[in-house]
């Protein structure tokens, strides 16, 4: 009883964390990209200015490099809710050079170092180590359920890792106490606003309400390809990431001009937006379902992996699930530009189930993702979101074999 106490009180402040943490790289994001070159009188964001904005940010992230912890484990490594408080400012200024000036990666890791640190902090004085850990644990869990906009995306995280033995089984309730406690910051409680919820809901998707046997067959598809782009980009990423262990300042600024580069490909020489290339590709989802143009789309998908990967393996700290689904999504929208007649909003299911099992092998976790941000088409698109799961699951652990690699065979909240 004292534990989910302790997980009421936990999840709200993680909750708050999170928000303000979110709030603060949203703001800057938008002086970054829109009010300082409107205030300098240049039109919208070029390519240059893009790439000073990524250079910037590899130089804070090479800043914070020179902090205690070197900005902490590389987001290959999992999902950390246990690093010591002293390296925790560190990560969180690698973060924000990271997710504000425009590398493809997503605000999920960081959000759980935050809420983990957060934990601790309100913890520490009890002097119990059991205690303190739990609540780095709930805090991490409370913190990134902000950015899912639902809580039980972030419960079936937990009961994965709890399934595969990587996470105690007893902090299974007070998980969902804290992601409770967190929700009710988020939407409020009696005449309190909350802070509002990130929906993950892709707005005017085309309604799918009739399963047809052959729309599963090309899903199937779509969810191979999606698993083998999402898998390529974590390979590509674990080599790039030796060139980062001996050259960090070399790999990171690398990264910032190969993604300016891609940019200047894909946005100013076949009509891409930044949202397409930049960032975690959550914002820029929508606009890719709506590409009707293949060529552009397997562009966008071809800058996106390499600024991924680099991203990934080249120092930088964010999430690695956003810009995997986001790969998954334009895969499903080149398979429904290949096959008109079947529905993008079921390939778009099966992709992003597909992308994110792949990267971060947690099946049920990705088809509930898939189910969610695909749900506006509606409930007949859940099995498209299972088999995109457990097909990207399979290409996942057919690739670790390939490679051999068994010391990479299940899911790690931390290492």
């Amino acid at each position: 009883m004292r534990l989910l106490v302790i997980a009421v009180i936990v999840g709200i402040v993680g909750a708050i964390g999170a928000t303000a943490f979110l709030y603060a790289v949203h703001e800057l994001q938008h002086a970054a990209f829109s009010s300082v070159p409107e205030a300098l009188g240049i039109d919208g964001a070029p390519w240059w200015w893009t790439g000073i904005m990524l250079l910037i940010g590899a130089t804070i992230v090479l800043i914070a490099q020179r902090l205690p912890g070197h900005t902490g484990a590389s987001p290959l490594t999992g999902f950390h809710f246990d690093n010591p408080l002293k390296i925790v400012p560190g990560i969180l200024l690698a973060a924000i050079g990271t997710l504000v000036f425009g590398i493809a990666l997503g605000p999920e890791a960081p959000l759980i170092v935050l809420g983990s640190a957060l934990g601790v902090l309100l913890l520490r004085r009890t002097r119990n180590e059991q205690a303190i850990k739990a609540g780095g644990f709930l805090g991490g869990t409370a913190a990134i359920g902000a950015i899912f906009g639902n809580p039980f995306i972030t419960a079936f995280m937990i009961l994965e890792f709890a399934a595969f033995g990587v996470a105690p089984s007893f902090l299974i309730l007070p998980v969902l106490v804290a992601l409770g406690a967190s929700y009710l910051v988020q939407i409020g409680l009696w005449n309190i606003p909350g802070v509002g919820v990130h929906s993950l809901t892709l707005p005017d998707l085309p309604a799918y309400d009739s399963i047809h046997p052959g729309d599963l067959v090309i899903a199937a598809l779509v969810a191979i390809v999606a698993g083998i782009v999402t898998v390529t980009a974590r390979e590509v990423a674990l080599r790039y990431e030796g060139i980062a262990k001996s050259r960090p300042a070399i790999a990171l600024y690398a990264t910032a001009i190969i993604t300016t580069i891609g940019v200047l490909i894909a946005v100013e020489g076949f009509g891409a937006t930044n949202d397409e290339i930049l960032f975690s590709g959550q914002t820029g989802m929508p606009q890719l379902i709506a590409e009707t143009s293949l060529g552009l789309v397997i562009v966008i998908l071809l800058v996106k992996l390499v600024a991924y990967s680099t991203a990934l393996g080249g120092g930088f700290r964010g999430g690695p699930i956003f810009p995997a689904t986001f790969l998954g999504v334009g895969v499903a929208v080149a398979g429904s530009l290949i096959f008109p007649e079947v529905s993008v909003s079921a390939l778009a299911a099966a992709g992003i189930a597909a992308g994110s099992a792949a990267m971060i092998k947690l099946p049920a976790t990705s088809a509930l993702l898939g189910l969610l941000l695909i749900s506006g088409a509606g409930a007949a698109i859940a099995p498209f979101a299972i088999l995109g799961a457990v097909v990207g699951l399979i290409v996942r652990l057919i690739a670790e074999r390939r490679l051999e690699s068994p010391a990479d065979s299940a899911p790690t909240p931390t290492h």
